[in-house]
């Protein structure tokens, strides 16, 4: 195995600055680099997180010798669920499709994101003609989630108007050489939604990410930034999330939370960082609410000082089918930090918090408001260090970064050898 080409779109890349947050691509990427191998990351030129094109026209960035960049361009999107996506997401497939057939040169192995659909199945369907081996990465529950996003009135309607995806899916997943996913109820869904045999070639690759190296110096500016703000390692309870202000999340638990302990006069702090559509609404609420504090989005050494003052993580998904077939990124966070994790999901996650004893569930499903697991942190001496001691462990266990990517690249060695 020489060369590798990934396809990952909607993701950031190492072209797009510092501060872009390295997901499946640019780990993957990064893993295979420093294993050796030549790298080519095709994706979109459009950038999904900030809704803005990176290019215009087809563009080949070169990071390093053994890293190149090629953007496809496509249309663009304002919204994440809208017809004018599937419109970029189409456009992205016809001219990804245009730009392989012109490349003579063909890699050793494909490892494919999906989705988008169209764009997948195309890179499915090149690798099946070249004869080139090809794991598909399920990362979303497409189509089936497009439908679901429909009021269910329309639901029938969405999905005879969607069909072709449904096709153009199942195509893409029943002639992959493998597929990976990020949890095992993932991979089940992906075979059972495309009627795919399993086969020895499929595989289970948590989303983790590296253990960022955070200098003395810049911890240290850190600390004295949050103590500006009124947050330092003051023992009370402090509950923190960290990531995209997305209506992935549902926020209301956490304010009415933030009122239960201020009606009780208990010491406490909820720190929301981040960005997003949302973030007008949480400061509007923050605003009204005792305790909570929104901030704007921060960088790894910040996060790690702001970890050290905290009781809990928290990580309140929507409880949807596909978060509840899932091990989201911010389970694996919280993890990595070694803090205990509050979570409403179910599925995977919720196996973790029972059987691994990471954190703590809570959601309407259960009949177990927020507020009271906070309370039980509050009143059980202990428990919080045991639950973040059981955190760190699973994460070296099981999603530590080398062994889960040295993992993955061993299979895509293995999958070249013997179907290559």
């Amino acid at each position: 195995m020489n060369t590798v080409w990934l396809l990952q779109t909607g993701e950031p890349l190492h072209s797009d600055g510092e501060h872009a947050r390295p997901m499946r691509a640019m780990n993957l990427a990064n893993a295979l680099v420093d294993q050796g191998y030549r790298v080519i990351l095709w994706s979109s030129a459009f950038y999904h997180q900030e809704k803005r094109h990176r290019s215009r026209q087809y563009q080949s960035i070169t990071i390093q010798p053994q890293l190149e960049i090629r953007l496809i361009p496509s249309s663009g999107y304002q919204r994440n669920v809208s017809f004018q996506r599937l419109w970029d997401h189409l456009i992205l497939a016809w001219n990804l499709n245009r730009q392989l057939g012109r490349t003579q040169e063909r890699p050793d192995i494909i490892f494919a994101g999906y989705p988008p659909i169209e764009a997948a199945a195309v890179m499915v369907f090149q690798a099946k003609r070249n004869r080139i081996p090809i794991m598909l990465d399920v990362k979303d529950q497409w189509p089936t989630l497009l439908v679901e996003s429909v009021p269910s009135p329309m639901r029938l309607l969405a999905k005879m108007v969607l069909w072709p995806y449904f096709l153009t899916a199942r195509y893409a997943m029943r002639h992959a050489t493998g597929i990976s996913a990020m949890s095992d109820q993932f991979l089940q869904w992906s075979r059972s939604f495309s009627g795919r045999t399993p086969v020895q070639w499929d595989r289970v690759v948590p989303l983790t990410t590296p253990e960022p190296q955070v200098a003395d110096d810049d911890l240290a500016a850190a600390r004295e930034w949050w103590g500006q703000r009124g947050i330092t390692n003051d023992g009370r309870v402090r509950l923190i999330f960290v990531g995209s202000f997305s209506r992935a999340f549902d926020f209301a638990p956490i304010f009415q939370t933030a009122e239960v302990m201020s009606r009780q006069q208990t010491p406490f702090q909820i720190v929301l960082c981040g960005d997003g559509e949302q973030r007008s609404d949480l400061q509007q609420q923050a605003s009204e609410t005792e305790g909570v504090e929104v901030i704007e989005w921060i960088d790894r050494p910040r996060i790690v000082a702001l970890a050290a003052c905290a009781t809990a993580a928290l990580a309140p998904y929507h409880a949807t089918e596909d978060f509840n077939a899932s091990i989201p990124n911010k389970i694996i966070d919280a993890m990595q930090l070694g803090l205990p994790v509050l979570s409403p999901l179910g599925g995977e996650v919720r196996a973790l918090i029972e059987r691994d004893g990471i954190g703590l569930s809570y959601g309407a499903e259960m009949s177990i408001p927020l507020w009271s697991q906070v309370q039980r942190l509050i009143d059980q001496s202990g428990l919080g260090q045991e639950l973040s001691d059981n955190a760190r462990k699973l994460y070296q266990h099981r999603f530590q970064f080398d062994r889960v990517y040295d993992g993955l690249i061993g299979h895509l060695e293995r999958l070249v050898e013997e179907c290559g």
